[in-house]
This record gives structure tokens, C-alpha cells and sequence, in this order.
């Protein structure tokens, strides 16, 4: 069984107090969780060291999907605040707190994908334009991912 597997994080729902005025929910987030994940190393392994071993091809299709992503994020969030903005417009259909609770959760994630989606094309763009680092990162990676059981030991 590999590290990740052995280790189970768990999110905790959702609370206005907690997690979004006072808690650290980018810890936790699902995206921030499947990127880190997906780049093989969790909060063990800073700046998206996994994407040390892309071609400059990939980390430039990267850097540009992340890009993307953010600005598809704040569309969203852009959105969602003119909506809200009309709704609060509009005293005699006041919104329940429950309601107002759910948006502001939404606004909170988003806030934190858009860092997430940022943060990935900065370390892409990093990587892709000083070559040199990111294959010493890469060769430090692989060792690392070697030494968890993340990285296949080639066989002859």
C-alpha cells in the first residue's frame, strides 16, 4: 500500500464559523486534494514538484488549462455576485440564512480554486522556463516518489 493510501484525510463539513471566517478549508479542499494527489505528493511535496517531469510540450498545455480554469472562476464568482446582488436588491424576498450560508461557502471555494488554478500555472510556468531547476527538482521528486511506493522501479 502506497503512503497516500495508508493516510485518509477527512473534510469536515461545511460551517460559516469554522471553515470559512477562521478555518483552513484550502487544506482541505477537493481540488487542492486531487491536484495534489494527481502531482503524487500531497502537502509532503511543495510547488507542484510532480510536474517536474513533464516536457515543456505538457507544463506549457498546463500552465495555459490552469490559466483558464482561474479565469472560468472568477466568471463564476463574478456570477454569482451579481445574482446575489440583485436578490439583496430586493428586501421583500429576503433570503433565508441558510441560503446566504450555502453562497457564502461557494464564494469561499471558488476564492480558493482560483488560488489553486493560479498557483498551478505559476509553478508550471516556473518549471517550463528554468529547465535546469526543474530537472533537478525532477530528479528529487523521483527519489522521493521511489522511496513511497509511488514511482514504478524499472526492471531489466
Amino acid at each position: 500500500m502506497c503512503e497516500a493510501e495508508a493516510s485518509s484525510s477527512e473534510a469536515t463539513a461545511p460551517g460559516v464559523s469554522d471553515e470559512i471566517f477562521g478555518g483552513d478549508q484550502f487544506a482541505t479542499t477537493g481540488l487542492n486534494e486531487l491536484l495534489d494527489h494527481l502531482l503524487g505528493g500531497g502537502t509532503r511535496v511543495l510547488a507542484d514538484a510532480g510536474l517536474s517531469r513533464f516536457c515543456p510540450r505538457r507544463l506549457s498545455a498546463i500552465q495555459s488549462g490552469a490559466e483558464a480554469q482561474a479565469l472560468e472562476c472568477l466568471h463564476g464568482l463574478q456570477g454569482m455576485a451579481h445574482v446575489l446582488g440583485v436578490a439583496l436588491g430586493h428586501p421583500q424576498a429576503e433570503l433565508p440564512a441558510t441560503v446566504l450560508t450555502d453562497v457564502v461557502w461557494h464564494f469561499h471555494g471558488q476564492l480558493h480554486a482560483i488560488e489553486r488554478w493560479r498557483e498551478l500555472a505559476t509553478n508550471a510556468a516556473g518549471l517550463l522556463n528554468n529547465r535546469r531547476v526543474a530537472g533537478d527538482i525532477a530528479s528529487r521528486y523521483a527519489t522521493w516518489a521511489r522511496s513511497v511506493g509511488e514511482w514504478p522501479e524499472v526492471s531489466h
